[in-house]
Protein backbone atom coordinates (compact mmCIF):
# COMPACT_ATOMS: atom_id res chain seq x y z
CA UNK A 1 0.00 0.00 0.00
CA UNK A 2 2.83 2.40 0.88
CA UNK A 3 4.41 1.68 -2.52
CA UNK A 4 1.17 2.56 -4.31
CA UNK A 5 0.78 5.80 -2.32
CA UNK A 6 4.37 6.82 -3.09
CA UNK A 7 3.84 5.98 -6.77
CA UNK A 8 0.69 8.09 -6.86
CA UNK A 9 2.43 11.06 -5.24
CA UNK A 10 5.44 10.74 -7.56
CA UNK A 11 3.20 10.50 -10.63
CA UNK A 12 1.26 13.61 -9.66
CA UNK A 13 4.47 15.57 -9.13
CA UNK A 14 5.85 14.39 -12.47
CA UNK A 15 2.57 15.06 -14.27
CA UNK A 16 2.37 18.67 -13.12
CA UNK A 17 6.10 19.31 -13.50
CA UNK A 18 6.54 17.64 -16.89
CA UNK A 19 3.02 17.34 -18.30
CA UNK A 20 2.92 16.43 -21.98
CA UNK A 21 1.82 18.97 -24.57
CA UNK A 22 -0.26 17.96 -27.54
CA UNK A 23 0.53 18.86 -31.14
CA UNK A 24 -2.36 20.11 -33.26
CA UNK A 25 -2.39 18.84 -36.84
CA UNK A 26 -5.04 21.34 -37.85
CA UNK A 27 -3.97 23.28 -40.97
CA UNK A 28 -0.50 21.72 -40.88
CA UNK A 29 1.63 20.48 -43.78
CA UNK A 30 2.55 16.85 -43.14
CA UNK A 31 5.08 14.77 -45.08
CA UNK A 32 4.61 10.99 -44.95
CA UNK A 33 7.69 9.09 -46.08
CA UNK A 34 6.60 5.63 -47.16
CA UNK A 35 3.04 6.80 -47.64
CA UNK A 36 2.19 4.68 -50.68
CA UNK A 37 1.25 1.43 -48.91
CA UNK A 38 0.61 -0.23 -45.57
CA UNK A 39 0.53 1.94 -42.46
CA UNK A 40 1.76 4.99 -44.39
CA UNK A 41 -1.07 4.78 -46.93
CA UNK A 42 -3.72 4.51 -44.24
CA UNK A 43 -2.08 7.32 -42.32
CA UNK A 44 -2.64 9.64 -45.29
CA UNK A 45 -6.38 9.11 -44.94
CA UNK A 46 -6.33 9.42 -41.13
CA UNK A 47 -4.53 12.75 -41.48
CA UNK A 48 -7.07 14.04 -43.98
CA UNK A 49 -9.74 13.43 -41.34
CA UNK A 50 -7.88 15.85 -39.05
CA UNK A 51 -8.24 18.84 -41.35
CA UNK A 52 -4.58 19.13 -42.23
CA UNK A 53 -3.61 21.72 -44.82
CA UNK A 54 -1.65 19.27 -46.99
CA UNK A 55 -0.30 15.73 -46.97
CA UNK A 56 2.81 15.09 -49.04
CA UNK A 57 3.51 11.46 -49.94
CA UNK A 58 7.10 10.39 -50.53
CA UNK A 59 7.75 6.93 -51.97
CA UNK A 60 9.64 5.14 -54.72
CA UNK A 61 6.49 3.98 -56.51
CA UNK A 62 4.77 6.63 -58.60
CA UNK A 63 2.00 4.16 -59.47
CA UNK A 64 1.19 3.35 -55.86
CA UNK A 65 1.19 7.03 -54.87
CA UNK A 66 -1.24 7.75 -57.70
CA UNK A 67 -3.51 5.01 -56.36
CA UNK A 68 -3.42 6.54 -52.87
CA UNK A 69 -4.55 9.89 -54.27
CA UNK A 70 -7.20 8.33 -56.53
CA UNK A 71 -8.68 6.36 -53.62
CA UNK A 72 -8.93 9.45 -51.39
CA UNK A 73 -12.27 11.29 -51.09
CA UNK A 74 -12.62 13.56 -54.10
CA UNK A 75 -12.94 16.70 -51.99
CA UNK A 76 -9.60 15.93 -50.28
CA UNK A 77 -7.48 15.19 -53.35
CA UNK A 78 -6.41 18.80 -53.74
CA UNK A 79 -4.66 18.47 -50.38
CA UNK A 80 -2.48 15.60 -51.62
CA UNK A 81 0.76 15.68 -53.56
CA UNK A 82 3.42 13.06 -54.21
CA UNK A 83 7.15 12.90 -54.88
CA UNK A 84 9.04 9.86 -56.10
CA UNK A 85 12.20 9.24 -54.10
CA UNK A 86 14.41 6.37 -53.00
CA UNK A 87 15.01 7.34 -49.37
CA UNK A 88 18.08 5.11 -49.19
CA UNK A 89 19.76 7.51 -51.64
CA UNK A 90 21.00 10.53 -49.70
CA UNK A 91 21.30 12.76 -52.77
CA UNK A 92 17.77 11.93 -53.91
CA UNK A 93 16.38 12.71 -50.46
CA UNK A 94 18.14 16.05 -50.39
CA UNK A 95 16.85 16.99 -53.85
CA UNK A 96 13.31 15.78 -53.11
CA UNK A 97 12.92 17.72 -49.88
CA UNK A 98 14.37 20.81 -51.52
CA UNK A 99 11.67 20.46 -54.18
CA UNK A 100 8.93 19.89 -51.58
CA UNK A 101 9.89 23.00 -49.65
CA UNK A 102 10.03 25.02 -52.85
CA UNK A 103 6.51 23.83 -53.76
CA UNK A 104 4.69 24.07 -50.41
CA UNK A 105 6.90 26.46 -48.45
CA UNK A 106 6.72 24.77 -45.08
CA UNK A 107 6.88 21.33 -43.45
CA UNK A 108 5.26 21.23 -40.02
CA UNK A 109 5.27 17.48 -39.38
CA UNK A 110 7.37 14.63 -40.76
CA UNK A 111 6.32 10.98 -40.44
CA UNK A 112 8.96 8.36 -41.26
CA UNK A 113 7.06 5.21 -42.27
CA UNK A 114 9.32 3.62 -44.87
CA UNK A 115 10.70 0.25 -43.85
CA UNK A 116 10.96 -3.46 -44.52
CA UNK A 117 11.61 -6.69 -42.66
CA UNK A 118 13.15 -9.88 -44.00
CA UNK A 119 12.93 -12.49 -41.24
CA UNK A 120 15.17 -15.52 -41.18
CA UNK A 121 17.94 -17.23 -39.27
CA UNK A 122 21.04 -15.18 -38.51
CA UNK A 123 23.39 -17.93 -39.67
CA UNK A 124 21.56 -18.25 -42.99
CA UNK A 125 21.02 -14.61 -44.01
CA UNK A 126 23.57 -12.78 -46.13
CA UNK A 127 25.28 -9.56 -45.15
CA UNK A 128 23.37 -7.86 -47.96
CA UNK A 129 20.05 -8.36 -46.14
CA UNK A 130 21.44 -6.78 -42.97
CA UNK A 131 22.81 -3.84 -44.93
CA UNK A 132 19.70 -3.21 -47.06
CA UNK A 133 17.40 -3.38 -44.01
CA UNK A 134 19.51 -0.92 -42.08
CA UNK A 135 19.80 1.31 -45.14
CA UNK A 136 16.03 1.66 -45.54
CA UNK A 137 14.76 1.37 -41.97
CA UNK A 138 17.40 3.50 -40.27
CA UNK A 139 19.25 5.57 -42.85
CA UNK A 140 16.06 6.30 -44.79
CA UNK A 141 14.67 7.77 -41.58
CA UNK A 142 17.91 9.61 -40.83
CA UNK A 143 18.26 11.19 -44.28
CA UNK A 144 14.71 12.59 -44.30
CA UNK A 145 15.03 13.87 -40.76
CA UNK A 146 18.35 15.57 -41.54
CA UNK A 147 16.66 17.53 -44.32
CA UNK A 148 13.66 18.60 -42.24
CA UNK A 149 15.23 19.55 -38.89
CA UNK A 150 17.11 22.71 -40.07
CA UNK A 151 13.91 23.89 -41.75
CA UNK A 152 11.89 23.31 -38.57
CA UNK A 153 14.49 25.17 -36.52
CA UNK A 154 14.18 28.15 -38.86
CA UNK A 155 10.38 28.01 -38.58
CA UNK A 156 10.20 27.81 -34.81
CA UNK A 157 9.50 24.12 -34.33
CA UNK A 158 7.56 21.12 -35.59
CA UNK A 159 6.86 17.49 -34.88
CA UNK A 160 8.62 14.34 -36.13
CA UNK A 161 7.23 10.82 -35.95
CA UNK A 162 9.54 7.80 -36.12
CA UNK A 163 7.91 4.46 -36.89
CA UNK A 164 9.86 1.82 -35.01
CA UNK A 165 8.27 -1.50 -34.04
CA UNK A 166 7.62 -3.81 -31.13
CA UNK A 167 10.89 -5.26 -32.47
CA UNK A 168 12.48 -1.89 -31.67
CA UNK A 169 11.84 -2.55 -27.98
CA UNK A 170 12.70 -6.24 -27.61
CA UNK A 171 14.87 -8.66 -29.53
CA UNK A 172 12.79 -11.30 -31.31
CA UNK A 173 14.36 -14.53 -32.62
CA UNK A 174 14.20 -14.56 -36.41
CA UNK A 175 14.45 -10.79 -36.72
CA UNK A 176 18.21 -10.26 -36.42
CA UNK A 177 18.16 -8.06 -39.54
CA UNK A 178 15.15 -6.02 -38.42
CA UNK A 179 15.40 -5.52 -34.65
CA UNK A 180 18.75 -3.66 -34.72
CA UNK A 181 17.45 -1.25 -37.38
CA UNK A 182 14.31 -0.48 -35.39
CA UNK A 183 16.29 -0.19 -32.15
CA UNK A 184 18.46 2.35 -33.99
CA UNK A 185 15.38 4.35 -35.00
CA UNK A 186 14.18 4.43 -31.39
CA UNK A 187 17.67 5.41 -30.21
CA UNK A 188 17.85 8.27 -32.69
CA UNK A 189 14.49 9.55 -31.47
CA UNK A 190 15.60 9.40 -27.82
CA UNK A 191 18.70 11.41 -28.62
CA UNK A 192 16.98 14.04 -30.75
CA UNK A 193 14.06 14.45 -28.35
CA UNK A 194 16.42 16.03 -25.83
CA UNK A 195 18.91 17.64 -28.19
CA UNK A 196 16.25 19.48 -30.22
CA UNK A 197 14.04 20.41 -27.27
CA UNK A 198 15.29 24.04 -27.24
CA UNK A 199 14.12 24.41 -30.83
CA UNK A 200 10.55 23.32 -30.00
CA UNK A 201 10.76 20.19 -32.13
CA UNK A 202 8.80 17.39 -30.52
CA UNK A 203 8.85 13.65 -31.24
CA UNK A 204 6.71 10.55 -31.19
CA UNK A 205 7.89 6.97 -31.65
CA UNK A 206 5.42 4.39 -32.94
CA UNK A 207 5.76 0.69 -32.13
CA UNK A 208 3.40 -1.23 -34.42
CA UNK A 209 2.92 -4.94 -33.73
CA UNK A 210 2.36 -7.31 -36.65
CA UNK A 211 0.19 -5.26 -39.01
CA UNK A 212 -1.82 -6.57 -41.95
CA UNK A 213 0.10 -4.91 -44.77
CA UNK A 214 1.69 -6.10 -48.04
CA UNK A 215 5.03 -5.99 -46.25
CA UNK A 216 3.73 -8.31 -43.52
CA UNK A 217 2.55 -10.81 -46.14
CA UNK A 218 6.05 -10.74 -47.62
CA UNK A 219 7.60 -11.25 -44.17
CA UNK A 220 5.62 -14.43 -43.63
CA UNK A 221 7.28 -16.03 -46.65
CA UNK A 222 10.63 -16.27 -44.81
CA UNK A 223 9.55 -16.11 -41.17
CA UNK A 224 10.64 -19.11 -39.08
CA UNK A 225 7.80 -21.06 -37.49
CA UNK A 226 9.00 -20.30 -33.96
CA UNK A 227 9.01 -16.59 -34.82
CA UNK A 228 5.38 -16.84 -35.92
CA UNK A 229 4.48 -18.48 -32.60
CA UNK A 230 6.43 -15.91 -30.56
CA UNK A 231 4.85 -12.98 -32.40
CA UNK A 232 1.30 -14.17 -31.82
CA UNK A 233 0.65 -16.98 -34.25
CA UNK A 234 -0.04 -14.84 -37.30
CA UNK A 235 -2.51 -12.41 -35.76
CA UNK A 236 -2.14 -8.92 -37.20
CA UNK A 237 -3.87 -5.61 -36.53
CA UNK A 238 -5.27 -3.47 -39.33
CA UNK A 239 -3.25 -0.52 -40.67
CA UNK A 240 -6.16 1.79 -39.77
CA UNK A 241 -5.85 0.89 -36.09
CA UNK A 242 -2.18 1.90 -36.19
CA UNK A 243 -2.69 5.04 -38.28
CA UNK A 244 -5.53 6.29 -36.08
CA UNK A 245 -3.35 5.65 -33.02
CA UNK A 246 -0.55 7.70 -34.57
CA UNK A 247 -2.81 10.69 -35.18
CA UNK A 248 -4.40 10.46 -31.74
CA UNK A 249 -1.01 10.02 -30.06
CA UNK A 250 0.55 13.00 -31.83
CA UNK A 251 -2.38 15.24 -30.95
CA UNK A 252 -2.28 14.02 -27.33
CA UNK A 253 1.43 14.75 -27.02
CA UNK A 254 2.44 11.11 -26.59
CA UNK A 255 6.08 10.25 -27.09
CA UNK A 256 5.41 6.49 -27.07
CA UNK A 257 2.60 5.28 -29.34
CA UNK A 258 1.53 1.63 -29.25
CA UNK A 259 -1.79 -0.01 -30.04
CA UNK A 260 -1.64 -3.34 -28.20
CA UNK A 261 -1.13 -4.11 -24.52
CA UNK A 262 1.98 -6.34 -24.93
CA UNK A 263 3.80 -3.56 -26.80
CA UNK A 264 2.75 -0.95 -24.25
CA UNK A 265 4.18 -3.17 -21.52
CA UNK A 266 7.39 -3.50 -23.56
CA UNK A 267 7.62 0.30 -23.76
CA UNK A 268 7.34 0.46 -19.96
CA UNK A 269 9.93 -2.32 -19.64
CA UNK A 270 12.46 -0.65 -21.99
CA UNK A 271 11.81 3.10 -21.82
CA UNK A 272 15.33 4.53 -21.85
CA UNK A 273 15.43 8.22 -20.95
CA UNK A 274 11.99 9.01 -22.35
CA UNK A 275 8.69 10.47 -21.12
CA UNK A 276 6.13 8.34 -19.36
CA UNK A 277 3.03 6.99 -21.02
CA UNK A 278 1.22 7.91 -17.81
CA UNK A 279 3.35 8.31 -14.70
CA UNK A 280 1.26 6.37 -12.17
CA UNK A 281 0.83 3.23 -14.26
CA UNK A 282 4.41 3.29 -15.49
CA UNK A 283 5.75 3.43 -11.95
CA UNK A 284 3.37 0.76 -10.69
CA UNK A 285 3.85 -1.60 -13.63
CA UNK A 286 7.62 -1.30 -14.11
CA UNK A 287 8.60 -4.14 -11.72
CA UNK A 288 5.69 -6.26 -12.95
CA UNK A 289 6.81 -5.74 -16.55
CA UNK A 290 10.29 -6.92 -15.62
CA UNK A 291 8.86 -10.11 -14.13
CA UNK A 292 6.61 -10.69 -17.15
CA UNK A 293 9.59 -10.00 -19.41
CA UNK A 294 11.62 -12.77 -17.75
CA UNK A 295 8.71 -15.18 -18.17
CA UNK A 296 8.30 -14.18 -21.83
CA UNK A 297 12.04 -14.56 -22.43
CA UNK A 298 11.99 -18.12 -21.12
CA UNK A 299 8.90 -18.94 -23.19
CA UNK A 300 10.59 -17.58 -26.32
CA UNK A 301 13.75 -19.52 -25.56
CA UNK A 302 11.64 -22.65 -25.16
CA UNK A 303 10.06 -22.17 -28.60
CA UNK A 304 13.50 -21.68 -30.16
CA UNK A 305 14.93 -24.82 -28.56
CA UNK A 306 11.81 -26.85 -29.45
CA UNK A 307 12.06 -25.77 -33.10
CA UNK A 308 15.79 -26.55 -33.17
CA UNK A 309 15.24 -30.04 -31.79
CA UNK A 310 12.46 -30.68 -34.30
CA UNK A 311 14.65 -29.66 -37.23
CA UNK A 312 17.62 -31.70 -36.03
CA UNK A 313 15.58 -34.88 -35.70
CA UNK A 314 15.17 -34.99 -39.46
Amino acid sequence: MLYIILALVASLVLFFAYGKKGYSLNKKNVVVVGGSSGIGKQLVYSLLNRNVARVVIVSRSTTKMREVIDEAPEHDRAKLSSYSCDVTNKDQVQATFKEILSDIGRIDCLVNCAGLAVPGYFIEQSDDVFESTMQLDYFGTLYATKQVVPHMIDNGGGHIVFVSSTCGLIGVPGYSTYCPAKFAVAGLAQTLRSELLPYKISFSVVYPPDTDTPGYAQENLTKPEETKIISGGGKAVSPKVVSDAIVKGVESGDYHIAVDIPTKLCAILSPGLTPFYFPFFDIILAPICRLVGIIAMNQNDGEVVKAWKKKNKK
